[in-house]
């Protein structure tokens, strides 16, 4: 017979042996829904006498029954709830988590219900939550919540993994006591942290199993891929890649020593290219040229690389994609050859359509093209308005006009001649008087021969007499003015030449009364009185140039010119602006260059009464086929008034009343014809003038 002390301990033991059993018997279960069945077996062991388990369905807010035992069908209809069903008990303590006895009052003799809730939860951080060395685990949330649990919420924040809650139900035997309902609740609990063990490992088997249907997913893309897709590591070492890339970088277990240096060359090639793309950081892409290992041809390929990147945001490697471009290169190349031919041919038929028309517009002729049946189909504004507008009412003058061309047209073109020039009278549709048109005609010929088009161009020749009269008439002008303006020069040239001698006579005697400090000033008065004497010699021989001509830097003459009037210009508060470029030489006369530059600085002073700007540039300039050198003298003076424009390069005309002779900008003018060069200018009244001088370079 047993002693006390051993029945004591053998009592003792007895729980603990049954939560073993019951343990070992829930570890049978494989999946998370077998673990309710077993957990009801053993709690009708232990003589409770029914129960169930109801299951929140996260999606619908459902709680359902899922597992059952000694439970009628209407007796578990009457359990289907909602999260939101606050008056219902059991939904009550699954939000509070604590577990509850529930007596059942309203049947006398009925036993009271065991309400025990399950979450998803562990006193230990997961295995994603161990590696991100992270604080958002829900299992240990969820096994630390002191207060109402949010249910809803059950998502981990760690690994995205939607959680469980269910609510195990149990009628307790008759006369349940303290220790019977604490076993029970330790056998729900052991049977929760088996459920949770369990629910994790499900969880990471349906990622591994979407993992490998994503990876089969992907080899079945990139094997259905035409160009060849290499994935790399962070080390540019090949992780995978399709059959297209196999061929250029892996070699088969038989090959040719060729077949072996070509996917080497490959190999070197690919890698050298991904290690400049890292180096870049950012999604770039590159030609590379590689050697088709099995037909031994060169191929151009366009590299397109993305990094990809781990969970913690760190490059984990490469995915690289390679496009054939060698047709489409080649195509391209010839694209771009056929559309610069076509540029440069539209640029030529462009210049040739300008050219024709500036030549139509400066012709100052009436042009008609005619067809093959002699039909006008092109006139130009003078042709219009010798023969009206078709789509206008024409007068009778030009219906006598059309008249005559008519004819003229009509026996051209059915003439044999491919060229003609005769006379033809019109009228003029201002002053109906009969006008002489000298009329020069040529054909047109089609790639058959045949006459496509006419065109005459019509010269009015009492226009033409008319304007050689005016010519001879202005040269008569012209000569009569050189003569006057040849005896004034001789005048004044004579009365000035003795004075310059004494001038010079003085100059001469000074020249060792002069301090060292003063010599600059010596030396520049000195030069200027001999080309003083110069132009006084050039006006006694009526303005002939008998200087010597050599290279002359323009800059140099410019600097020279601004420093003789640099007093004068800062008197008068005028700021000088200078943008001088390196030129070449140029062939002419420095002293009649400076008289230029001179002459035209001087009347720029004049012109800025109350100060202003002026402006001088030279450099380097196209006129036609020709290089020139421009000098721009620009001031913001008074500027010429536009009657004078017209007149203002003619001898003794000027706008300084008695303080101006009327013969500098007349010897501006002959000094550039002289070289060689043009004068333009334009003048705008309280804005300014801008003289620009063009000389031809030293060729």
């Amino acid at each position: 017979m047993a002693s006390p002390q051993m029945r004591m301990r053998s009592e003792a033991q007895q729980p603990a042996e049954r939560e073993r059993k019951a343990g070992l018997r829930l570890l049978g279960a494989e999946r998370s829904e077998e673990i309710f069945p077993l957990l009801l077996e053993e709690i009708i062991s232990l003589g409770h006498r029914a129960g169930f388990v109801a299951r929140v369905d996260f999606e619908t807010s459902a709680i359902t029954p899922v597992a059952s035992l000694n439970c009628t069908r209407g007796f578990l209809q009457k359990q289907h709830t909602t999260l939101f069903a606050m008056e219902n008990p059991m939904v009550r303590i699954l939000h509070t988590l604590k577990p509850e006895v529930i007596p059942d009052k309203p049947k006398p003799g009925a036993n009271s219900l065991y309400v025990h809730p399950l979450v998803y939860r562990n006193r230990n951080n997961c295995w994603e939550a161990e590696r991100a060395n992270a604080s958002t685990c829900l299992a240990v949330a969820n096994f630390h919540c002191k207060q109402r649990l949010n249910l809803p919420d059950q998502i981990c924040a760690t690994c995205d993994m939607r959680a469980y809650a269910a609510v195990v139900c149990v009628e307790l035997k008759p006369a349940a006591k303290a220790s019977d309902i604490s076993q029970l609740g330790a056998l729900i609990e052991l049977a929760n942290r088996y459920l949770s063990r369990i629910f994790k490992v499900e969880h990471y088997y349906n990622r591994m199993t979407d993992m490998e249907t994503t990876i089969g997913q992907m080899r079945t893309v990139l094997e259905s891929m035409a160009d060849p897709v290499i994935l790399t590591d962070g080390q540019h070492r090949v992780i995978t890649q399709n059959k297209a890339a196999e061929r250029f970088f892996k070699l088969p277990d038989e090959v040719s020593e060729g077949r072996v240096r070509a996917v080497e060359l490959n190999n070197l090639l690919f890698s050298a290219a991904l290690s400049s793309m890292a180096v870049a950081g950012v999604d770039s892409s590159r030609d590379m040229t590689l050697v088709d290992a099995i037909e031994g041809e060169e191929v151009l390929f366009e590299a397109v690389s993305a990094p990809s990147f781990g969970a913690d945001g760190r490059r984990t490697g490469m995915v690289t994609v390679m496009r054939d471009v060698t047709e489409l290169r080649r195509a391209d190349e010839e694209l771009r050859q056929n559309y610069e031919l076509l540029t440069a041919a539209e640029e030529v038929v462009r210049q040739d359509r300008d050219r024709l028309n500036l030549i139509i517009e400066n012709v100052g002729d009436p042009i008609v093209v005619c067809d093959k049946d002699a039909k006008i189909v092109l006139v130009d504004p003078l042709a219009q308005e010798l023969f009206g507008e078709e789509r206008s009412e024409r007068r009778a003058v030009h219906m006598r006009n059309q008249a005559k061309l008519d004819a003229y047209i009509a026996a051209f073109t059915y003439s044999f001649s491919d060229r003609e020039s005769a006379p033809l009278h019109l009228f003029s549709p201002g002053t109906e008087a009969e006008v002489e048109y000298d009329a020069r005609s040529g054909k047109i010929y089609d790639e058959r021969g045949m006459v496509a088009y006419t065109v005459t161009v019509l010269r009015d020749l009492s226009a033409v007499r008319r304007l050689e009269q005016l010519k001879m008439e202005r040269r008569m002008l012209e000569m009569e003015k050189f003569a006057v303006a040849g005896r004034m020069a001789g005048t004044i040239a004579h009365e000035v030449n003795n004075p310059m001698e004494a001038i010079k006579n003085c100059i001469f005697l000074l020249q060792d009364s002069i301090q060292e400090q003063a010599q600059p000033v010596y030396q520049i008065l000195k030069t200027e009185t001999e080309r003083v004497a110069r132009i006084v010699r050039q006006m006694l021989g009526l303005y002939r140039n008998t200087e010597q001509v050599g290279n002359v830097d323009i800059n140099t003459v410019v600097e020279d010119t601004l420093m003789l009037f640099a007093r004068q210009l800062d008197r008068s508060g005028v700021r000088v602006e200078k943008e001088l470029d390196d030129l070449p030489p140029v062939v002419g006369s420095a002293d009649q260059i400076r008289q230029i530059l001179s002459n035209l600085v001087v009347n720029a002073k004049d012109s800025m009464a109350q100060g202003g700007r002026l402006r001088i540039r030279t450099r380097i300039a196209k006129s036609g086929l020709r290089d020139m050198i421009a000098i721009t003298i620009g001031d913001s003076g008074c500027g010429i008034p536009p009657s004078m424009v017209n007149t203002m390069f003619e001898p003794f005309v000027t706008t300084k009343g008695e303080r101006g002779t009327g013969l500098g900008l007349w010897i501006v003018k002959g000094i550039i014809e002289n070289h060689g060069g043009k004068l333009k200018v334009r003048s705008k009244v309280d804005h300014g003038t801008v003289f620009r001088m063009e000389f031809p370079l030293v060729q």
